[in-house]
Formats: structure tokens, C-alpha cells, sequence
């Protein structure tokens, strides 16, 4: 009897990872993709710092890609400041990616400092061009602000353009790791069903 109850919790559990890892393999291309390459860029202290130095590593990330003169950008800054603030008690790491705004070439070093002094912005910013956006990965460049979130693994969840308030941010993420805990607790549950 006990055998019979193991075979059908094992074949349970092969219908059930043969169906997520067919849903995985039915995700658009845009989701779930390695975030961005490992390229060297210049933060806005003047230093050179390789991408991957701020995202992944277990926590999730909000980028914001941003420009000086971009007023929707002046206005989206305090809520991704906060977020930034917050990020021991939210476990959400922020940074920005500067671009030369309205042109989207490559920032200016100068405007962005400027900038990040001028609004008290404390959080990591590199800075990109609209080519090196491109270079990520993630398309055309399509304005400012355009926020990304990258999950603990260093893939890409969710690109908007457009600015996104702090609330809908976290309500986003605390979604997917609901998910993401529902399906490591099913399987782990499955497994520890098996041993039984």
C-alpha cells in the first residue's frame, strides 16, 4: 500500500514539473531573459563598474533608466529615492541608468552629479545611451523613465515605460514571490511526500 501511495505522489509530481516546464518554455522571449550583459560602465562618482555588480545576488532590483532634463523623470525620482531608502526592510535594490535626455545619447557626467545633488538621489547610477540600452537586450530605447524589474536571479520580469509609482512596484514584486514560494513550497512538499 505505502508503495502504491509513492508511485502516484512520484507521478504526481513528474505531471507536475512537466507542466511548469512546459509553461516556461511558452513565456515570451521578452521575459525572464538574462537582465543585462556584463558591460563595464562609468558611474556617476567617475569609477568604472561592471553591471552585474547590482543586480541578481538574491534580491530583487528596480532600474530606472532616466535622463537630467527628462521632467517626468524630476518627478518620478522621490518615490525611487524611497524605494532606495527602504531597501533593507523591502529587500528591493535600486539603480539608475542616465541618459542624455531628450537625445538619448550617452549621458553627461556633469548634468547627472548635478542632478543627483540637486534632488538628493543617493542610489547607484551608471551611465548608458540609447545603444548601449540596446545592447542589454531590451530593445529600442523608447523614452524616459522606463523602469525595470530584475529578479533575484539577475532576469528581467518587467520592463515599462512610463513611471511607475513606488506602491504598484512592490505589489508587483511581493506577487511574483508569492508565486515563486507556492511553487518551491509545492515541490519541496511533493518531495518530502515521497520519502514518506
Amino acid at each position: 500500500m505505502k508503495s502504491i501511495h509513492s508511485i502516484k505522489l512520484v507521478s504526481l509530481l513528474l505531471i507536475f514539473l512537466s507542466h511548469t516546464l512546459i509553461a516556461a518554455e511558452k513565456k515570451p522571449d521578452n521575459v525572464s531573459q538574462p537582465v543585462l550583459p556584463n558591460i563595464e560602465l562609468m558611474g556617476s562618482d567617475g569609477k568604472q563598474y561592471q553591471i552585474n555588480e547590482y543586480i541578481g545576488k538574491g534580491k530583487w532590483t528596480t532600474i530606472v533608466v532616466w535622463g537630467p532634463k527628462c521632467p517626468a523623470c524630476t518627478e518620478e525620482m522621490p518615490s525611487i529615492q524611497g524605494l532606495y531608502d527602504d531597501k533593507d526592510t523591502t529587500n528591493i535594490n535600486v539603480l539608475g541608468l542616465a541618459v542624455d535626455f531628450p537625445t538619448f545619447s550617452y549621458a553627461k557626467l556633469k548634468q547627472v552629479q548635478q542632478f543627483e545633488e540637486d534632488y538628493f538621489i543617493s542610489f547607484p547610477n551608471l551611465l548608458i545611451s540609447s545603444r548601449i540600452f540596446y545592447e542589454f537586450g531590451l530593445g529600442a530605447l523608447q523614452g524616459t523613465p522606463t523602469i525595470i524589474l530584475v529578479d533575484p536571479r539577475g532576469k528581467v520580469s518587467a520592463k515599462q515605460l512610463g513611471g511607475v509609482p513606488r506602491d504598484v512596484i512592490e505589489k508587483y514584486i511581493a506577487k511574483q514571490q508569492a508565486k515563486s514560494n507556492l511553487l518551491s513550497n509545492s515541490v519541496i512538499k511533493h518531495s518530502k511526500d515521497e520519502s514518506l
